[in-house]
């Protein structure tokens, strides 16, 4: 079963995004939503693990393409600052 989530972009912040453990619960925080899973739930448990691993690799593929497009203005900035007129 596939679920999604939305999130208000605006919502989410640096500050905003984290985790917490508690002694009864996991819980992801983006922005206001929270996405908790009990401790004591073990296919809950292994559920949210799946997430956290495809989470992990869709962040981490959109952070090499944030500084791929970073390094790109920055070579074009570079470029622009050198040429000859």
């Amino acid at each position: 079963m596939v679920k999604s989530i939305t999130v208000d972009y605006d919502d989410v912040t640096p500050q905003t995004v984290g985790h917490r453990l508690t002694d009864s619960e996991a819980v992801l925080h983006l922005g206001s939503r929270r996405l908790p899973v009990a401790l004591t739930d073990r296919a809950g448990l292994m559920e949210a693990l799946q997430v956290a691993d495809a989470m992990s690799a869709a962040v981490l593929s959109w952070r090499g393409d944030l500084v791929a497009a970073l390094q790109k203005l920055d070579a074009a900035e570079y470029a622009r600052e050198n040429a000859t007129t």
